[in-house]
């Protein structure tokens, strides 16, 4: 009890300290019927969101109940919601220059909060995106506001909370709560390394950035390898799995090589760049490190952020579009063949199919990464009979060191992981089922790549 009234009365000291308004100052900060002041009503905003995250949820619930009031007139009550609409672009459009994207916001809101939080920065992502159209930037980007069916479906003449709060069945102050709970959650985040430039700020992304302009790469390959891999996934001919998956390992190591050797004797320039990759709970971890044995095999690295929900990965552009590929279909074969192996149960009647599935998913991730690692071998073999050694193992290199320098600027001082392992028999299955798994990772260069 003493800790909590020192949390409270630290609490209170901080807020002084900033001259915020307190709940009984906000109420003089209008008279009847007369409109708030907007600059003073913003710091109650702010004041509020601070509050969400305070020990005393008593001035919390106060304030928060002022501000749903709105003075007592409906006109009271549309100045706080434009205020808060207002103050929400504006914490929306900061938290893009400090590295966060669409998909991330959305994602690490739905696991720290709830859907009905997400469904809400999602209008947020919406009201941005209707300002500043994302397509001119980047095309993930686009991508990703398409995906979150981010729209602007409510009436821009009215108080977008006001629907908001009518489609969702809540009341006023229910809905405010709501608002403000995801405020004083994105105002907490942490910077994150800018992968691209945010819409409407050219020239606003990280070393790291994604460009519209993608020199040199050809869409319609990865069209090809996708419509592979969905092939060499839903067959149930273990020959025919691996000729899909040998013709998507020719295509992708092929143009891979073929791409840096062309930048190299053009002079290119060409630098690093990353994404984000959804790292989905259950054992996220052993998913975690199949993508890492992924984008290492691929000339590429990884960094999992467990508390939201992805891994970012560094590389040249077309290994890590190819890397993304790659994990999504091991991940979708690794799923199948685990599922398969159906629930497990000790001798004591006990289940015990987390363990095993958690232990089955590791060891597939690890004997993926040898068969890949050994892929890349030979596909450097073959096309040193290309280009010959002299010439492509220092182009090779230069990659390596940049994305290696590009990964150590984004993220000074990381740390490694371990995946622990405790079920045995999953582990036997795991990498049976990573010998069966079909990849495409860069094996052989057929002959028709000296054409």
């Amino acid at each position: 009890m003493g800790t909590r009234n020192r949390e409270r009365r630290a609490a209170k000291k901080r807020r002084r300290e900033r001259s915020g308004p307190e709940p009984r100052a906000f109420r003089h900060g209008s008279s009847a019927g007369a409109p708030f002041d907007r600059a003073f009503l913003r710091e109650a905003i702010f004041a509020a969101a601070e509050l969400a995250r305070e020990p005393d949820p008593a001035e919390y619930q106060e304030l928060l109940t002022v501000l749903s009031e709105g003075g007592g007139t409906m006109a009271g009550r549309r100045v706080v919601d434009a205020e808060l609409s207002s103050v929400l672009a504006e914490v929306v459009r900061r938290t893009w220059r400090r590295g966060w994207q669409p998909d991330d916001l959305a994602r690490v809101v739905d696991r720290k909060l709830s859907a009905v939080h997400e469904a809400f920065v999602v209008d947020a992502i919406a009201a941005d995106a209707a300002v500043f159209p994302p397509v001119p930037v980047d095309s993930r980007w686009a991508g990703q506001i398409s995906g979150l069916g981010a729209e602007v479906w409510w009436s821009m003449q009215e108080s977008h909370l006001h629907q908001w709060a009518t489609r969702e069945g809540m009341v006023r102050v229910e809905a405010l709560a709501c608002a403000i709970g995801v405020l004083s959650f994105v105002l907490g985040l942490p910077a994150l390394p800018v992968l691209c430039d945010v819409p409407g700020e050219p020239g606003s992304g990280g070393a790291t950035r994604r460009s519209s302009r993608r020199s040199g790469h050809d869409p319609r390959l990865l069209d090809r390898v996708r419509g592979l891999l969905a092939k060499a996934e839903s067959t149930t001919f273990a020959e025919e799995a691996e000729a899909l998956s040998a013709k998507a390992q020719e295509l992708m190591a092929r143009h891979a090589i073929d791409e840096a050797m062309v930048a190299a004797a053009g002079g290119q320039s060409d630098a690093p760049v990353g994404i984000r990759i959804a790292i989905d709970d259950p054992y996220a971890s052993a998913k975690a490190l199949l993508l890492s044995e992924v984008a290492s095999a691929n000339g590429c690295r990884s960094v999992w952020g467990k508390d939201y929900g992805s891994t970012t990965v560094l590389g040249f552009e077309a290994d890590i579009d190819f890397v993304e590929v790659l994990y999504t279909s091991l991940l979708v074969q690794a799923t199948s063949a685990m599922v398969a192996t159906g629930s497990q149960i000790d001798r004591h009647g006990r289940s015990r199919t987390r363990s095993f599935r958690q232990s089955f998913l590791v060891s597939y991730a690890e004997r993926i990464g040898e068969r890949l690692r050994a892929a890349e071998a030979a596909s450097l073999e073959a096309a040193e009979e290309v280009y010959g050694r002299g010439a492509l193992l220092p182009v090779l290199a230069d990659r390596s060191t940049a994305v290696d320098a590009a990964c150590g600027s984004a993220f000074p001082g990381l740390t490694s992981y371990s995946v622990g392992v405790t079920n045995h028999a999953g582990w036997a299955a795991g990498a049976a089922a990573a010998e069966m798994a079909s990849l495409s990772g860069r094996q052989e260069v057929s002959a028709s790549a000296r054409a």
